[in-house]
């Protein structure tokens, strides 16, 4: 009788410690899946952040030249002043019909 129910008892503890085994095991999964998705969306923004600028130019509001973003002033007058000018988004599209 006593061994039946420390049998029981032992049953009953190793199922709790297995089934918290496997909740904490899901946990960890799913806390690093969530990093990593964060981190690819972090890289995702960087890249698209890297083409965007080097599409983007600035137009000096004196002399009218234009250059790049990642210059503090213009290379003709020497003016820190910018305009920004954002490329054209093309309105036709067909393309992706």
């Amino acid at each position: 009788m006593s061994a039946s129910i420390a049998g029981e008892i032992i049953l009953i503890f190793s199922v709790m410690f297995t089934i918290i085994s496997i909740g904490a095991l899901w946990f960890a999964y799913s806390t690093s899946k969530q990093k990593h998705k964060k981190e690819l969306q972090e890289k995702r923004m960087d890249i698209i952040d890297k083409h965007f600028n080097s599409m983007i130019r600035i137009e000096c509001p004196y002399c009218q030249t234009i250059y790049k973003v990642n210059r503090d002033e213009c290379p003709n007058c020497k003016a820190n002043t910018k305009k920004i000018l954002f490329p054209e988004i093309p309105t036709d599209f067909d393309y992706l019909s």
